[in-house]
């Protein structure tokens, strides 16, 4: 019997590698609300949940720089923040985003996606949904660079080139 000053265990995370991209909706900075069901049989993904600091800032800056090179690999970005959506509207424009933001001010799905332990991961699935590369982080300074995601998205463009 659980008491309820008993402390849980971090849940595990709902993304997992080689699993299928959990789906999920969030207010997005482009209008309504959005998730990779969108995504789902259109696009290879790269997913992002990074967190509110500078070293977040940098990484969606990363992703801004090479996005060209995702659409090239017939995939879209989803990033998330926890940060409420004028907060997340206000960073997409100061930082001229080519994608749009999601809002996750409670953090409650990512702690969801990502397990207690993790505020910041990177992902990349193809248009089935099935996870390719999973990184996790504590912060967005100790995520992978953006190459990785780009590399996985090469290699998904050989394995399924339709």
């Amino acid at each position: 019997m659980s008491s309820s000053t008993e402390t849980q265990a971090p849940q595990p995370p709902k993304l997992k590698p080689q699993g299928a991209n959990p789906l999920f909706y969030l207010p997005s900075t482009a209008g309504g609300r959005s998730g990779p069901a969108s995504m789902r049989s259109k696009y290879n993904m790269v997913l992002a949940f990074v967190d509110a600091t500078a070293e977040g800032e940098a990484y969606l800056q990363s992703l801004a720089g090479v996005y060209q090179d995702i659409l090239y690999a017939e995939a879209r970005v989803i990033a998330v923040v926890p940060l409420p959506l004028n907060s997340a509207s206000a960073l997409s424009s100061r930082l001229k985003l080519p994608f749009a933001l999601l809002a996750d001010e409670s953090m409650e799905t990512t702690r969801r996606m990502l397990g207690g332990e993790h505020a910041s991961a990177l992902c990349v699935a193809d248009r089935f949904g099935q996870v390719h590369y999973l990184a996790f982080a504590r912060t967005a300074a100790a995520l992978p660079p953006i190459k990785s995601a780009l590399d996985w998205l090469d290699f998904i463009q050989v394995q399924c080139p339709e």
